[in-house]
């Protein structure tokens, strides 16, 4: 399992144990915050999932420097004010030491306020580029920026399908609108500016307008950039719905609830679609089977959610079931749980976290722990090998 091999690369250092005083109470309470109701409820009942899997894992592996950890919930209800009343409760009233989450970039920056005056550590998916060290400094992303989520998309398409009329569109979510920006700004530089770009609001019930106007620009391939897997659903079926028949490069979104998504669709919707994955969770014709870490952690998911693949698979967990073990490795490897200790130990040691995902890097500069090369285009999102993984679309 990764938290065994997390425990045994923790039990080298010199802090792996915690000193009773620096946690102050009998357990560790870590606090998960998400929109468990509202329009974004069913990413969030996945985030739940996922930090549940982890913390009784790390439980069953002896905790946090030796501490039972409690998972204390909060909801979001997709609202920011909410959020942020959420997580004043969790720091003030139940005592949490560290914070998971929340899922959109729209909830977490004005939560990171709270978490900064609080001196508390936090994880979470978030990628808006406004999320710096120095806005956030006890914030980190398992998450890239959308940029970099995007850059490997954008390369395939002008590198290997060879298009240059790309279209992009977007939700009108944080994270989504800074990528746009940037994404622009990329692609003009690699001499294929965008031919249109389109937005749509979050938890859409209809693109149809937005996949006419991209059809009618001419674009020979389409960038898609979103929060949530329902938004992704629904532009495949309307591309699908009208008929336009072009490539579609996806973000992270995409490919983490391809699976969820092609049991309603069917498997015609994913024609010629593409997604962005981590590395450590792909693979390449003749690597073994079931051997990675992800592999091992996609065995015990399956184990332990019900009805695992409705929710998109091992894969759409993945990302916030690290979080908890991030957290661990951080705490244990500062020996406090003061949020300003704790950052400093991810900013060093970042790169020798094992994890599910790939390598890790922080420093002063960025808090985004994934960078681009930690992430590969990957063909059929919702086709997975046995031991969870997908394939790369480019190998070596």
């Amino acid at each position: 399992m990764i938290g065994n091999r997390l425990l045994a690369y923790l039990a080298g250092t010199a802090l792996a144990a915690i000193p009773a005083a620096a946690l102050g109470q009998d357990t560790v309470r870590l606090g998960g915050v998400a929109s468990m109701s509202g329009a974004g409820a069913t990413v969030g009942n996945v985030a739940r999932l996922g930090w549940q899997v982890a913390v009784e894992e790390i439980n069953a592996a002896g905790g946090i420097g030796g501490k039972s950890v409690e998972l204390v919930l909060g909801d979001s209800q997709t609202d920011p004010t909410h959020g942020v009343a959420e997580v004043r409760r969790l720091i003030g009233n139940e005592g949490v030491v560290a914070l998971l989450g929340p899922i959109t970039s729209q909830e977490t920056i004005p939560i990171t306020t709270v978490t900064t005056q609080a001196n508390i550590a936090q994880i979470s998916t978030a990628a808006s580029p406004d999320l710096t060290p120095q806005a956030a400094p006890y914030h980190f992303s398992n998450s890239p920026t959308g940029l970099n989520q995007m850059i490997p998309a954008i390369r395939y398409a002008i590198d290997v399908l060879g298009v240059k009329k790309i279209a992009v569109i977007s939700d009108n979510g944080g994270m989504s609108k800074g990528a746009v920006s940037e994404m622009t700004e990329y692609m003009t530089e690699q001499g294929a500016p965008p031919v249109i770009v389109q937005e749509f609001a979050f938890k859409s019930e209809d693109m149809t307008p937005q996949i006419f106007s991209m059809r009618n620009s001419g674009a020979e391939a389409v960038l898609l950039i979103n929060s949530i897997g329902d938004d992704a659903r629904k532009f495949l079926q309307n591309m699908d719905e009208i008929g336009w028949d072009v490539p579609v490069l996806g973000n992270l979104t995409t490919s983490n609830y391809a699976v969820g998504n092609a049991r309603i669709l069917g498997e015609e919707a994913f024609e010629d679609v593409y997604g962005v994955q981590f590395v450590g969770m792909t693979f390449c014709p003749g690597d073994a089977v079931g051997e990675s870490p992800f592999a091992k952690y996609a065995a015990l998911a399956a184990e332990k959610v019900p009805d695992l693949e409705k929710l998109g698979g091992a894969a759409a967990l993945a990302p916030f079931y690290v979080e908890p073990w991030i957290l661990k490795a951080a705490i244990e490897g500062a020996g406090t749980t003061e949020g300003k200790d704790v950052a400093a130990w991810i900013e060093a040691n970042a790169a020798t976290m094992p994890n599910v995902l790939g390598q890790l890097h922080a420093d002063q500069t960025t808090h985004f722990l994934p960078s681009e090369k930690a992430l590969a285009v990957v063909r059929s999102p919702h086709v997975h090998r046995e031991d969870g993984l997908v394939e790369r679309a480019q190998c070596p």
